[in-house]
């Protein structure tokens, strides 16, 4: 299959808990409600990349159990290939343990399960893409493995840096564009200042790629291309149900955009928007969401 979007990256299953707030460290809540469904970054981006009309494969694993088997069904249901999906016997599927509090926060924990298993196979892959996205739940060299993909089928690479590895990896700079939300920009920058523009000057700086967008949470997102730096506003909502798995949509559309051949701007604009829908419903990938 010749894909638009070739994502590699972690499949889980979220169990998603609620809490009136988050605990302080040593502390014991009751939960308000609890609930299970289909998650994981390479997962919920792939799924948003496909709800939006672009051929999307996805490369992972799961466990050989009951929850990788619904995971594999769930993106088949989406529309994903996962031709390139491993099961892995012996080991579960992966998790994602979420702490989503009364304003819709949430708090993130995953146990990786069949993702540390997860092999791109791409150089004796058949597919072709577009476009090439990756992020960090799964093992870096998977991720190295689709960075020379990439360049192999002269595909654009995107990466999303979650969760921000101990130092920036050696295919960063292939990145176009590198996508970090503040904390992990700051992580990834090794720094304390806190102004969106100066924060995408310091990491061109200090990586190198060509384009970097910083995801602003409800005030929108930031992007540097070359020289010019662009902030594009949030599409206000009237109520925030829960943040899980938005900055996957924001991240799975801005995919699919670029690989329809939209420019980064208006790419980072459709993804805004998708992001500000998914806030208004529970959980990172409903299956009534679109």
């Amino acid at each position: 299959m010749d894909a638009e979007v070739l994502v590699v990256g972690a499949i889980n299953q979220d169990i998603v808990i609620g809490v009136s707030r988050h605990p302080q460290p040593g502390e014991t809540l009751m939960a308000t409600r609890t609930s299970q469904g289909p998650g994981g970054k390479g997962a919920n981006q792939a799924a948003a990349a496909a709800r939006v009309g672009a051929r999307v494969a996805l490369a992972s694993a799961v466990g050989d159990d009951e929850i990788g088997r619904e995971q594999k069904r769930a993106l088949e249901r989406d529309g994903v290939d996962i031709s390139l999906v491993r099961n892995v016997v012996g080991v579960p599927t992966g998790t994602a343990h979420i702490l989503v509090d009364e304003s819709g926060e949430n708090t993130i924990v995953v146990a990786q399960g069949a993702n540390a298993y997860a092999m791109s196979s791409l150089e004796t892959s058949s597919h072709r893409a577009k476009v090439v996205l990756v992020q960090n739940e799964v093992p870096f060299g998977a991720l190295s493995d689709a960075a020379r993909f990439a360049r192999k089928c002269g595909a654009r690479l995107i990466v999303n840096v979650a969760p921000v590895p101990e130092a920036p990896l050696d295919f960063y700079p292939q990145a176009d564009p590198l996508v970090v939300n503040e904390h992990e920009a700051l992580l990834l920058a090794e720094s304390d200042n806190t102004d969106p523009q100066s924060l995408a000057r310091e990491l061109m700086a200090r990586i190198g790629m060509r384009s970097v967008v910083i995801t602003l949470g409800a005030r929108g997102c930031l992007l540097a291309e070359g020289d010019a730096i662009r902030s594009i506003p949030a599409v206000r909502v009237d109520e925030v149900v829960d943040t899980t798995g938005a900055g996957d949509v924001f991240v799975g559309v801005l995919a699919a955009r670029l690989s329809a051949g939209d420019g980064l701007i208006e790419a980072a604009e459709r993804a805004v928007a998708s992001a500000a829908d998914a806030v208004t419903w529970a959980g990172a990938r409903p299956e009534q969401a679109t």
